[in-house]
């Protein structure tokens, strides 16, 4: 271990790399209560000649490699697989290369988070239209682009940041550095399409989960923010989903042009108002679902004429308007106008509970029956769940869903989970608890699996699951496969995932 750490110590220096305890505990985790993996190495690269120089190394010791943006995935994304491998911290890697306005496309490395991205973006009247994940404060878009990343804001209009790719440059996992799009042209000066020249390869590397390489340079398009907006909150009828899901099939058949659509169910206003969470929600007599828009348009007259069309799909489902303002209860302006603040706000809302977390897409008119499906995998798990709260004397068991966000075509992002209690109680670790959260997790992922729902931030966990309950068919997961041993014949980076170890 010695000599791989001098040799990977020549490339970055010794300021950028390290193997003390306490740094690689620091990497052992992502935002979750349960899986850990800590790295032997975390080293911190600065451009795609390093990273290349790292895995050339990683393959000559067959040392797996990990990549890791802002650390924000929930399935152990960007952890080591067992407690070995050199993991890469990305986030040196944030400068933003060019902002061709002519053309409306920004290149920034990859290690930039999409706030940070966004923030720029704002002096010049742009944005990327879906702004990444809602945890975009911290996340980066390399990591967006590995996972089809929404639910900051704008993709019921824009759908996930994979969309607004242009190219990428990418290391394969063996070294080589290659460009996609219109920079595989050596002639094309300047990024400005992603397809052509040949296949989409762009596409091989989203939603690849880090498996096929590591993105080091990202072009996004950018578009011109509108100078007009509009924002309304209501409050659903009774039937607070089957009203969402039907509002919001509705503004896809009507073919409005909506920034965001965002339903945040009976269990999140229920149970977060009465403890202070949403105190513009404290006057509701009723703490049922509510349900947000915003639109976005170039004048008033668009923008009046688009508020009428959407009040009304939403007046004939028996939803009532809100107030203008936040103190009102008009959630969607504060959202509209503090991106990235809006995420998940189902899990950890009770005090010194654990989140068990998945997010995925599914068709609108499917949430009923997986709101109906969720609370019949709770009852069948209350026993485990009870043994839990007779040890730590806390009733948190707690499942739903988070805020629901419309993306693209007629789908929404689900936000599937439950919380629960931590395994440390009165100054004592459980294993028992841990045992039965993860027990739990896996259980309600294959659950909502077999919905045929589609997962788009794998990690280790869930990639793994969709592979051992055979979710694929075998001639997918073969190809899968093949192109991974293609690319990467010793399996060295972001091995285990998808159960891809080189077996």
């Amino acid at each position: 271990m010695s000599t791989l750490f001098q040799k990977l110590e020549k490339i970055v220096s010794k300021e950028f790399i390290s193997n003390d305890l306490y740094v690689r505990h620091a990497y052992s985790r992502n935002v979750n209560p349960v899986l850990q993996g800590v790295p032997d190495i975390v080293i911190r690269p600065s451009d795609a000649e390093e990273i290349s120089e790292i895995l050339k190394i990683a393959n000559k010791e067959n040392f797996p490699v990990i990549p890791r943006g802002g650390g924000c995935c929930e399935w152990g994304g960007s952890i080591a697989d067992g407690n070995t491998g050199i993991l890469l911290d990305m986030k040196r890697m944030n400068n933003i290369i060019n902002l061709d306005q002519d053309n409306l496309i920004v290149t920034a490395e990859a290690g930039i988070s999409w706030g940070t991205l966004n923030d720029y973006l704002s002096q010049f009247g742009l944005y990327t239209g879906s702004l990444g994940p809602g945890s975009g404060l911290t996340a980066s878009i390399g990591g967006g682009i590995s996972h089809h990343s929404v639910g900051a804001g704008g993709c019921a209009k824009y759908g996930a940041c994979t969309n607004q790719l242009v190219s990428l440059e990418v290391v394969l996992p063996t070294g080589e550095i290659i460009e996609t799009g219109s920079q595989a042209n050596i002639f094309s000066k300047f990024p400005f399409n992603r397809f052509g020249n040949g296949p989409d390869l762009a596409g091989l590397f989203c939603g690849d989960n880090g498996i096929y390489g590591v993105k080091t340079k990202v072009s996004l398009q950018v578009f011109p923010r509108p100078s007009f907006a509009a924002y309304k909150t209501f409050l659903l009828p009774r039937k607070d989903v089957e009203a969402a899901s039907q509002i919001m099939t509705e503004i896809r058949r009507k073919g409005i042009d909506v920034y965001d659509t965002i339903y945040m169910p009976q269990v999140i206003v229920g149970t977060g108002t009465p403890m202070g969470l949403f105190p513009m929600w404290e006057q509701l007599k009723r703490k049922r679902g509510i349900l947000f828009y915003t639109i976005e348009a170039n004048s008033e007259i668009e923008l009046t004429e688009r508020v009428k069309q959407l009040d009304n799909i939403f007046l004939n489902k028996k939803a009532e308007e809100l107030g203008p303002e936040l103190s009102d209860g008009n959630f969607a302006k504060w959202q509209y106008e503090n991106p990235w603040h809006l995420y998940h706000n189902l899990w950890g809302m009770v005090p010194a509970s654990e989140p068990f977390t998945a997010e995925c897409f599914t068709p609108i008119n499917t949430l009923p029956e997986l709101f109906i499906d969720t609370q019949a995998w709770e009852n069948e798990n209350k026993e485990d769940m009870n043994q839990i709260s007779e040890i730590t004397g806390n009733l948190t068991i707690l499942s739903g869903s988070g805020p629901i966000a419309m993306i693209d075509g007629n789908n929404v992002e689900y936000t599937v989970g439950f919380n629960t209690s931590n395994s440390y109680h009165d100054g004592k670790k459980y294993e028992i608890i841990d045992e039965l959260n993860l027990m739990l997790w896996k259980s309600l992922l294959i659950r909502i699996f077999k919905h045929g729902v589609q997962y788009y931030m794998f990690g280790t966990l869930p990639s793994s699951l969709m592979v051992e309950i055979g979710a694929y068919t075998q001639e997918y997961y073969n190809l899968l496969k093949s192109i991974k041993k293609i690319l990467d014949p010793k399996f060295i980076l972001s091995r285990g995932k998808f159960n891809l170890n080189g077996d």
